[in-house]
């Protein structure tokens, strides 16, 4: 056993050490980064937090990277991961690819292989259903009034083929399919229902390596309800963290050093056929701070371009104040009197070019739309514009640039500037106390961990324990919330398995744990739509990161007893390895 687990360990070693010796990092980051000479290293801008000046440091001797404004340091694998939002053995077999090292040796690892299978198989059923709903737009009598409609909105065939639009049909057939390609029930539905969407255009999704992951379906009519219905919170969908199109639009971005971000599929296709590749849309959900993280790591430079009605101001209104707060450089484009970009290159693909190409800083934009039509202003319009602009400017981070708009919308109103000063010193206070607020909810706001996610499924299904106990103990969870209210959980349901354990947490602990907990429960009731099938996903989590503490552990100890010659030990230790990793 000892032996296997030390040719397991060496061998995976072997083909990462193979990977960084094949890999030059400074090469490597340099495909994302623009990077200077910096005596023996190199110094480039940090895509993982809001810089002016450089701060992330490159070593071609060490093969590591170190960021001194946020801490980010690594190597190339951790560089990867953080860049693409990978994990590690995503970004093993990312990396490998690029290196042409093979994983053999690493595939035989069971866990990983049996984890990889999983994804791999909700990934073909996605890239089957994208494909057979491309086969009925395309080839069937089903999906012509589809194919008809996407030619009237200006898509040839070659972008039809090359975003595998779909559609699918009235009959619900898709099921049958896959089924008949090997896929059980429960794999379909874990890989989002593909087979749910009926009398829709199709437009599927992919992460950045290129898997399918989703769908969104769209309707033709204006009566069918909802108009876009989309692949719901799967494995491997995470609709707050994916960019449709970031696929194909990275290298784009990273060449134009923007991001053109709009509202929906048909925009960013249209954008696409028109030659502005770097376009995104968000899929599903509205523009998140992690969303803006991510395109952040590409460039710190983004275009919003929202339909021109009032929502699409809203969305406009917030997507700037988001992206202020995450240090980047905001423009809008103005649509003049088209609805959304995919008019506009119905119409005139040149035409989109042009207004992309000439876009304006947001602030700007703001200026444009409150005194459109406003040649002479009455002293109560006068006051309304200052209403609506005071607040943008306030949000401007620099200095000089929020003093140039000041003496812009002075002029403009016909005011002195200390006028507009004093009404944005007058909420100095105030705008310093929220920074506070928002500053230390991001710092309280940490993503929840395995077992808590646990403890919030158990809470809502106590009838799982039964499953649960005898799989996981108390003295399993490394975090002593989540452990102390585990053993709550066994106990109260030991005395009574019809408790309601929102009740018992509220009447029986502290108000600190019971406001934390009824978070907990808001976010476990919003994301996981399977709480069995999420419990024993991280049950297998967690059992595995326990065996991988236990092997490096024992890996480490035997090492020393072979290095020592100490054969009573060895055996000792073989032993209690054989023990510890069986239960």
């Amino acid at each position: 056993m000892f032996l296997v687990l030390f040719w397991y360990i060496k061998s995976t070693m072997d083909e990462i050490e193979e990977i960084k010796r094949r890999i030059d990092i400074v090469d490597f980051i340099s495909s994302y980064l623009t990077l200077k000479k910096a005596g023996a290293n190199y110094r480039a801008m940090c895509p993982f937090h809001s810089e002016k000046t450089p701060s992330m440091m490159i070593s071609p001797e060490k093969q590591i990277f170190k960021c001194f404004g946020c801490n980010e340091g690594g190597d190339i694998f951790a560089f990867v991961m953080k860049m693409e939002n990978l994990e590690f053995r995503e970004a093993l077999e990312l990396l490998a690819e690029r290196a042409g090292v093979k994983l053999e040796k690493y595939r035989q690892n069971p866990k990983f292989q049996e984890e990889k299978d999983q994804k791999t198989r909700l990934f073909q059923i996605n890239g089957w259903s994208a494909r057979f709903f491309q086969k009925i737009l395309l080839d069937h009598p089903a999906g012509k009034l589809a194919l008809e409609y996407l030619k009237k909105r200006g898509l040839t065939d070659e972008t039809i083929r090359n975003f595998v639009i779909g559609y699918a049909p009235s009959s619900k057939v898709l099921h049958e399919f896959l089924r008949k390609k090997g896929y059980t029930d429960h794999e379909i539905q874990s890989a989002g229902g593909p087979d749910r969407f009926y009398k829709r255009i199709i437009f599927p999704i992919r992460d950045v390596m290129g898997n399918t992951i989703g769908f969104t379906g769209r309707v033709m009519d204006a009566e069918t309800q909802p108009k876009y219905l989309n692949t719901p919170e799967t494995i491997i969908f995470h609709k707050g963290r994916i960019l449709y199109n970031l696929d194909k639009a990275r290298g784009e971005i990273k060449l134009e050093k923007n991001t053109v971000v709009v509202e929906g599929q048909m925009d960013v296709i249209s954008s696409f056929q028109a030659g502005v590749k770097n376009v995104v849309a968000t899929s599903g959900t509205a523009l998140t701070d992690e969303h803006l993280k991510i395109l952040y790591r590409y460039t710190p430079n983004i275009t919003f371009s929202f339909d021109s009605d009032n929502a699409g101001l809203t969305t406009a209104k917030k997507a700037y104040e988001m992206a202020i707060q995450e240090g980047m450089n905001a423009r809008m484009v103005d649509l003049g009197e088209f609805k959304d970009p995919g008019e506009i290159v119905s119409k005139d693909p040149e035409l989109w070019l042009k207004v992309v190409a000439n876009s304006q800083p947001v602030v700007d934009w703001y200026f444009k739309l409150a005194f459109k039509n406003k040649e002479t202003l009455s002293p109560v319009e006068k006051k309304e514009i200052a209403k609506e602009l005071i607040p943008i400017i306030k949000k401007i981070p620099d200095e000089i640039e929020r003093a140039h708009y000041v003496g812009v919308l002075a002029r403009k109103l016909g005011v002195n500037e200390q006028v507009v000063f004093d009404i944005l010193d007058k909420n100095v206070e105030k705008k310093e106390d929220n920074k506070h607020k928002i500053q230390k909810e991001q710092t309280d706001q940490k993503p929840l961990s395995n077992e808590e996610i646990l403890i919030g499924l158990l809470s809502l299904r106590p009838s799982f324990l039964d499953k649960t106990k005898d799989k996981i103990k108390a003295d399993d969870f490394e975090e002593e919330w989540p452990r102390k209210l585990y053993t709550h959980l066994l106990n109260w349901y030991t005395e009574n398995n019809q408790v309601k354990i929102a009740e018992k947490v509220s009447k029986e602990l502290s108000g600190e744990v019971s406001g934390k907990f009824e978070l907990i429960l808001l976010e476990v009731e919003e994301n996981f739509a399977e709480p069995e099938k999420a419990i024993e996903d991280i049950l297998d989590r967690l059992k595995e990161k326990k065996q991988e503490k236990i092997k490096q552990y024992y890996a480490t100890a035997i090492a020393a007893a072979e290095e020592a010659g100490d054969r009573t030990k060895l055996k000792e230790l073989v032993k209690e390895f054989q023990h510890a990793i069986s239960k």
